[in-house]
């Protein structure tokens, strides 16, 4: 039997960019499944390079993860200034801030469902997720949930497939082969670094196939993706 868990992602802003580097630090098109995973690590009190860590990362593995898109409201651009910037070349700027463009979506939702074969770490992670030992938020810290995650116990995956998927705009479901999928990510989480890094330095991932659709609901795609 497949089982599910429904982590139900709301707020006035989110941001799961795949390929936020360097000056541009994009929003994404829907939640990465690094990006999940890592908020599961600190909910669980997990650090960085602990057997702890390795230990979800390794089950979360086994996952799949599908992403259902119930509102947007287009890509707001926020401007930081940043010091140290590394640049593509490899080399440290430390003569001045370097002006970053950081993008979030507005008044997003989305459902996610993990699905896996394995009850009893989808129960774990719902366990976390009600009582987190650290902070959660929708890909980067200003991103804070406006409504509970965990709304659902653990159900079969038809019964959350049909939860998560109403009034969905666009879905982007996890698939085992490549002829099944339209798109590839580079969000399988490997490892994310060493204990005291907030950069990307020893981060690893690994390629992930999805099948991306438009759904019936979503008439007018032009507003969909208003940047």
């Amino acid at each position: 039997m497949i089982y599910a868990l429904i982590l139900h992602l709301d707020a006035p802003l989110q941001s799961w960019g795949i390929n936020s580097r360097f000056q541009l630090r994009s929003a994404g098109f829907a939640p990465s499944k690094s990006a999940i995973c890592g908020m599961i690590c600190a909910a669980c009190g997990a650090p960085k390079e602990s057997s702890q860590e390795q230990d979800i990362i390794s089950h979360f593995q086994q996952i799949k993860m599908d992403c259902f898109c119930l509102r947007n409201d287009g890509v707001m651009v926020d401007f930081h200034t940043v010091q140290n910037f590394r640049r593509a070349t490899g080399e440290v700027n430390t003569k001045e801030p370097v002006l970053t463009h950081r993008h979030y979506w507005q008044s997003s939702r989305y459902n996610v469902i993990l699905r896996s074969n394995d009850k009893d770490f989808l129960s774990y992670i719902r366990s976390a997720l009600l009582n987190p030992v650290w902070g959660i938020w929708l890909g980067r810290k200003c991103c804070i949930p406006a409504v509970p995650i965990i709304q659902e116990g653990i159900m079969d995956y038809t019964e959350a497939r049909q939860i998560a998927a109403e009034g969905c705009l666009e879905s982007y479901t996890e698939v085992d082969d490549f002829e099944s999928g339209t798109d590839t990510w580079y969000d399988q989480p490997q490892g994310f670094g060493k204990l005291h890094s907030s950069g990307r330095e020893g981060r690893v991932y690994a390629p992930r196939r999805l099948n991306h659709d438009y759904s019936q609901n979503s008439s007018d795609q032009s507003d969909f993706f208003n940047f």
